[in-house]
C-alpha cells in the first residue's frame, strides 16, 4: 500500500484475497483508517459462509447466506465502520450479527461488543466462532425482535446494524449513550426482482435527548428482519 501498511499474516489464498479486497475495494474508496483495514485483514470471511459461497467471500456485493439473510458487502460494511468512528474504549451493540463475522471485526475495534440476532442457531455458531478465534470481548445474545436492540447492556457508544432498515424504534434510539453513533443502511426503495433494496448509508448521532440523522453514501442492502416499514412511521 502507499502510506498505510496493513499486514497479512501469511500468503495462503484466503489471505491474498483479503489483501486484494483491502487494496481494490476499500483503500481505493477512501477507507484509510488503518484499524478498520487491519481488522478486515485479520478476520477471514470464508469460515462464516456456506461452503458453496466461500469462493465468492470477497466479492463486492451482499451475499445470500441462507434463511433469508445476507452478509453485507465488504465496502458497505467498511464505510459504516468509518462513519461510526469507533475508538478502543467503545461499548458496541451489533444487531444482526448472524454467525459472528461482524462481531469479530468489531471486537478488534472497540472494548466490548454485545452482538444480537433472532436466529438462535446462528448465535450458537457465533459462540463457536469466537472460541475458534480466541475472542473474549463479545457477548452473544439471542433476541426475539432485533429492532428493539438489547436494553440490558445499554447505553452503547456505537450501534452497528448489519442490514438495511426502514425505521429506528424509540426503544433502540434510547439505548445510544449521549454522543453515541448508530450506523446502518436506510432503505429507500425496494426492487421486485430481489430482496436487496436501494438505500443510503445512515449515521445517527444522539445529541442530548435527540437523534440527528444524516445520509451519506449510496448502498444496496437487504432489509433486516423486524426493521421492515412500520405503518405511519417516518424518519
Amino acid at each position: 500500500m502507499t502510506d498505510i501498511d496493513v499486514k497479512v499474516q501469511n500468503t495462503n489464498p484466503s489471505a491474498v484475497m483479503r489483501k486484494h479486497m483491502i487494496l481494490g475495494q476499500l483503500y481505493t474508496n477512501d477507507i484509510v483508517d488503518k484499524r478498520i483495514l487491519q481488522a478486515m485483514a485479520d478476520i477471514a470471511r470464508e469460515p462464516f459462509m456456506p461452503a458453496k459461497l466461500q469462493g465468492a467471500a470477497y466479492v463486492d456485493e451482499d451475499l445470500d447466506v441462507g434463511n433469508g439473510r445476507y452478509l453485507m458487502a465488504p465496502l458497505t460494511f467498511a464505510k459504516l465502520l468509518d462513519l461510526a468512528e469507533i475508538t478502543p474504549s467503545c461499548k458496541i451493540l451489533n444487531i444482526g450479527c448472524m454467525n459472528g463475522y461482524t462481531a469479530a471485526i468489531l471486537s478488534k475495534l472497540g472494548n466490548y461488543v454485545v452482538a444480537t440476532d433472532s436466529d438462535a442457531n446462528a448465535i450458537i455458531e457465533a459462540r463457536t466462532q469466537m472460541q475458534r478465534l480466541k475472542i473474549a470481548n463479545v457477548n452473544l445474545q439471542p433476541v426475539s425482535t432485533m429492532s428493539d436492540g438489547y436494553g440490558m447492556s445499554a447505553p452503547y457508544d456505537v450501534i452497528v446494524i448489519q442490514g438495511a432498515i426502514s425505521f429506528i424504534s424509540e426503544v433502540l434510539g434510547s439505548q445510544l449513550a449521549p454522543g453515541g453513533r448508530l450506523v446502518t443502511v436506510r432503505n429507500i426503495a425496494t426492487r421486485p426482482d430481489t430482496p436487496i433494496g436501494l438505500g443510503k448509508g445512515l449515521l445517527v448521532n444522539r445529541i442530548e435527548q435527540k437523534l440527528q440523522y444524516r445520509e451519506h453514501f449510496d448502498a444496496s442492502c437487504a432489509i433486516l428482519s423486524s426493521f421492515e416499514q412500520v405503518p405511519g412511521f417516518t424518519f
